[in-house]
């Protein structure tokens, strides 16, 4: 007669048998939660970084205080916004054609003489980039909050796995078995599954697209000393977008020191990451050159040793 579990086997299942189940369930769980993940984090094929504007390129790569600044820079380089000598927002024009609701919203919000680090708690800017983020979603780019939790319930399963050990651990702990080989298998688990729980706030097609924009776009990096004049009011835009308040400092480093933009620069290219993204600043201060906005604003110009599973 064999003898499956000998006396004092924790929960009544040796050691090299739990061990053997669990290392199982664990590949299978990981491999399901890594698929799923994928799945969830795909995003559209279809999108290419062609297909967005300067203030969507802004907020994949940096959310919503780079959108901001990507909105104002593209404002400054149409002339329609400025800054006052007390550092107060002005606008010096009406809007062009073709504006966005954040351009409208942060044309409104210079209007009304708020500094530039106020942008982002006026209502309306709020409302814009609301409203920015949600066709972001729908387009597939960014990730919505039941993506997100979507993506998150993956690693739920690999959590119940590593609290399973864990209760293995200590009952066999406490019946005096070996337990270092279940140590070795659940401290990955949990690494696996804590990693698992992180989920980005963009697909991997959104990650696609902005590779191919820095890829042809490398030209309006501040690195590569570009003269944004030439490029418009939308080719600074997309600079700001796609390397950061850098990006402005370099186009009017007057109106950036007087607005207190902060730059931070990466190796002098204006860029930094955030969560895996490009977005802008630095402290660095430059004189303002002259050249007047309405309101009498001055703009700047230009493990173990032995034992099993418990």
């Amino acid at each position: 007669m064999r003898v499956l579990a000998a006396p004092g086997d924790t929960w009544g299942i040796p050691g090299p048998t739990f061990l053997g189940f669990y290392l199982l369930a664990g590949l299978v769980v990981v491999i399901g939660a890594i698929v799923h993940r994928r799945r969830v984090l795909a995003g559209p094929s279809s999108v290419g970084g062609a297909q967005l504007g300067p203030q969507q390129v802004a907020y994949l790569n940096g959310g919503n205080q780079l959108a901001i600044w990507t909105a104002l820079g593209g404002l400054r380089g149409t002339g329609v916004v400025g800054v006052r000598a007390d550092r107060r927002l002005a606008v010096g024009g009406s809007l062009p054609a073709g504006v966005t609701p954040l351009d409208r919203a942060v044309h409104h919000a210079a209007n009304q003489g708020l500094y530039a680090r106020e942008l982002g708690r006026d209502r309306w800017v709020q409302q814009a980039l609301d409203q920015l983020r949600q066709g972001l979603e729908q387009q597939g780019l960014a990730l919505s909050a039941a993506r997100r939790h979507s993506a998150q319930r993956g690693s739920f399963p690999v959590f119940l796995l590593v609290l399973l050990g864990g209760f293995r651990i200590f009952a066999g702990l406490s019946n005096g078995r070996p337990v270092a080989f279940l140590v070795l298998a659940v401290i990955p688990l949990a690494i696996a599954s804590a990693l698992l729980a992180r989920v980005p706030w963009r697909t991997r097609a959104a990650e696609r697209a902005l590779r191919e924009l820095r890829r042809t776009n490398v030209h309006l990096a501040p690195a590569s000393g570009p003269a944004y004049a030439t490029y418009g009011a939308a080719g600074a835009a997309m600079g700001v977008a796609l390397f950061g308040t850098a990006t402005l400092w370099a186009m009017d480093p007057g109106f950036a020191e007087q607005a207190e933009i902060q730059r931070q620069a990466l190796s002098g290219t204006g860029s930094t990451s955030v969560g895996g993204c490009s977005s802008g600043s630095s402290d660095s201060g430059s004189s303002c050159s002259g050249s007047s906005c309405s309101g009498g604003s001055s703009c700047g110009g230009g493990g173990c040793g032995g034992g099993c599973g418990g």
